[in-house]
């Protein structure tokens, strides 16, 4: 999978590298490209899916193939609706009344749950069955009046033993786990719900079979009516039957309390409510009449009492006539006051006093008798209203329990006639408002309406899939991309090429000079050792990677090959094992000797340079390995570099080395030490970036002097690659020379 663009620009910067270089590799020394950061995050993601496309568009078109199959598979169902009204809560209530909303909700929710409760479901279930059975004799009894089958009548027996055979072999499930699927199956089908906020129900039943749809709401909603009918006409003859047995036992009472109210009537005689009335009242008024009274008297005693007093303690005669209350006393003080010596006059005064006293006296005797009169009376009437009360209790007691005991016989004989109509005519209180038709138009979707949500679904997950893949993607494609993770100059890109052998190799890069793989090594040859003014002509190129599938050896016979163009002679040292297939291909095809020596006994003095080179003079290059046997580390740690690589750059042109891997080793280390310059071979969407940093640090660590590092994308898919439209060289690639 391509990487992925926006974690790519989320990457750090790179830095520039400050190593002591050669003043001969400049390109190498350039400071690292820095990201584009002009791609907006809509835009790297239109990016990424406009070049996932295809595979977007496939998981659209299966998406859309899948929906439908599933819409095809789903088989067609048809529902069927039957509509039931409930009365009203209040239909025994007063007349006219509104039922209230929260009893009109209960009721809705009682009979829903009631509809859909697991014994009513059974009794719908076992209905079924039995008219399906019904059905199905009717249809046999048909068929055998019709004509008579001679054959048919062998049929049960082999049936019967076939289906012994096939349940031997294949034990059927138990009756229960039947009943359970088919129960759970009607279940499913089935639809109840309240019609917005009214009395009506609707009872809906979705089959493939628009007739037995209509056939079972029917049903259902029948059973329903017919089972609450009976349990309330039963619940209506046991109330009947109590009622039934209650009647005569109060009939009995009735009449028991009626003949008490009568005995009692006639023993105490007639009661004149009204008499009892008046007694009562003059009872009263007698009362607050003797009240007064005592008040009058009271006030009288205290007057003649005071006057006692004032007499004995020698008040005068004007206190005294003051107290008395007379005018002619009043009159005689006056006169006394002008002479006080007249013996006559104070004789007047003195009977006039007991006069006046003697008057109250016989006011006070006046009030006491009165009182005492008022009392008698009231004492009398007393005694009246006692006698009538006693009387009125025994009637009070005696007439209501006649009149509860009335009502009550009453309220049973009106209830048992109402039973009795209710049992004659039994009701439900819920009837059918609409009964069920076949349906015509199919409830489940067509199919094609199915193909669009599923072509959305599995494009969005699709989508969903090639972000987040892109997202987790470690493997470095762009030249900026390969910078900013490992650190180093990208030299370039090297084509993918369709096969690699070695006349196919030499044939891209020497006799099809045009082509984008010949144009991209020789433009990486030319960044890795440009020739300069006053620059030395000789190269030494160290060709590593990471992995063995990085196309390290492809990439250095490639170079080797391009360097035969620049003319001067060509070194292709091959320290690496691993790729011997490629290296025995370009021996068997363009050797001529074999050599004797090899590598180990040149650096080890055991022999002269040619006596180690094999050459190859159709392609222009001499050929030096590695023996077998022999230790790479050993030889690099024991011999000083400097003393071969003078001999190799006054004889050769280039040398290019196909080094070991990175992970096998502190080979690749120790020879960076030899090169003027080392390629890393990176495959192009395949190698980790972390392993690749990972042999890249162990380079530089176990490097004795600094040495300039490039990397180089290998294997590149030119045309995925402008997918991710990173702008760099392998554009410039795509482009045909004119």
């Amino acid at each position: 999978m391509e990487g992925s663009i926006v974690s790519r620009k989320q990457l750090p910067r790179a830095t520039e590298m400050h190593v002591g270089a050669r003043e001969t590799k400049l390109r190498m020394r350039r400071p690292l490209r820095e990201q584009m950061d002009t791609q907006t995050p809509i835009h790297q993601l239109i990016t990424t899916i406009a070049r996932r496309k295809w595979f977007l568009l496939t998981m659209v078109v299966l998406g859309g193939v899948l929906a439908g199959l599933a819409g095809l598979a789903i088989p067609v169902g048809f529902e069927a609706t039957t509509q039931v009204i409930l009365d009203a809560p209040n239909r025994n209530g007063p007349a006219g009344a509104e039922p209230a909303p929260e009893m009109l909700d209960a009721s809705i929710d009682d009979n829903i749950t009631m509809l859909l409760s697991q014994g009513h479901l059974r009794r719908v279930m076992a209905e079924l069955r039995k008219m399906e059975a019904g059905g199905t004799a009717e249809q046999g009894a048909g068929t055998g009046s019709s004509r008579p089958n001679p054959a048919g009548s062998g049929r049960p027996i082999l049936r019967s033993f076939a289906d012994g055979l096939l349940a031997g072999i294949w034990p059927q499930s138990k009756p229960e786990a039947a009943d359970a699927a088919e129960l759970k199956a009607l279940r499913k089908g089935m639809r109840v719900g309240q019609e917005l906020r009214s009395r009506v129900i609707s009872i809906g039943f979705t089959d493939h079979d628009p007739t037995r749809a209509a056939m079972v709401a029917n049903t259902f909603a029948r059973l329903y009516i017919d089972d609450l009918a009976m349990r309330r006409q039963a619940a209506d003859r046991l109330e009947l039957t109590s009622i039934v047995a209650a009647l005569p036992g109060v009939q009995r009472d009735l009449a028991e309390a009626t003949d008490r109210l009568e005995k009692y009537r006639l023993s105490h005689g007639a009661v004149d409510q009204g008499a009892a009335d008046n007694a009562a009242k003059e009872t009263a008024e007698l009362s607050q009449q003797i009240s007064l009274s005592k008040a009058d008297l009271s006030a009288t005693e205290s007057r003649l009492q005071h006057i006692q007093d004032l007499r004995k303690e020698g008040a005068s005669v004007a206190s005294l006539a003051e107290a008395v209350g007379s005018p002619a006393l009043v009159d005689l003080a006056a006169r006394q006051a002008g002479d006080r010596v007249d013996e006559d006059l104070r004789n007047a005064i003195n009977r006039e006093i007991d006069q006046g006293i003697a008057r109250i006296a016989a006011e006070a005797s006046i009030y006491r008798a009165q009182i005492a009169a008022l009392e008698s009376r009231k004492n009398v009437l007393d005694a009246v209203v006692a006698d009538t009360a006693g009387r009125l209790s025994g009637l009070r007691a005696l007439e209501p329990q006649v009149s509860i005991l009335t009502q009550r016989y009453n309220d049973l004989l009106t209830q048992q006639q109402d039973l009795i109509r209710r049992i004659a005519t039994p009701s439900a209180g819920v009837s059918v408002l609409s009964a069920a038709w076949p349906p015509t138009v199919p409830k489940t979707l067509s199919p094609i309406f199915l193909v669009p949500p599923g072509m959305v679904v599995f494009g969005l997950l699709g989508g969903i899939f090639v972000v987040v893949r892109d997202r987790l993607d470690q493997t470095l494609r762009g030249e900026a991309e390969a910078e900013a993770a490992l650190g180093v100059p990208c030299l370039g890109l090297i084509p993918q090429a369709a096969t690699m052998h070695a006349k196919r190799l030499k044939q891209l890069v020497l006799a099809q000079r045009r082509s984008r793989y010949s144009r991209a090594v020789t433009s990486l040859l030319v960044a890795a050792a440009p020739k300069q003014a006053g620059d030395r002509s000789s190269h030494i190129i160290l060709v590593t990677s990471s992995v063995q599938d990085d196309g390290k050896t492809e990439l250095a016979w490639s170079l080797a090959l391009a360097a035969t163009r620049l003319g001067g002679r060509v070194l292709f040292l091959d320290l690496d094992r691993t790729g011997a297939r490629l290296t025995n291909e370009f021996l068997d095809e363009f050797t001529a000797l074999k050599p004797h020596n090899f590598f180990g006994d040149y650096v080890s003095e055991r022999c002269a340079l040619h006596d180690a080179i094999a050459g190859m003079p159709e392609i222009g290059i001499d050929f030096m390995a590695l023996a077998p046997s022999e230790d790479l580390l050993a030889l690099l740690s024991t011999v000083d570099s400097s003393l071969f690589t003078d001999e190799l750059h006054s004889t050769y042109g280039v040398v290019i080395i196909n080094g070991p891997l990175g992970l096998g080793g502190p080979e690749a280390g120790l020879l960076t030490g030899w090169a003027d310059a080392v390629l890393f071979a990176i495959r192009w969407g395949r190698t980790r970036r972390s392993i690749a940093r990972g042999v890249l640090e162990t380079l530089a660590s176990d490097a004795s002097v600094s040495v300039p590092v490039g990397s180089v994308l290998t294997q590149v898919n030119l045309k995925k690659h402008a997918g991710y439209q990173f702008g760099d060289s392998a554009d410039l690639l795509l482009e045909e020379p004119s």
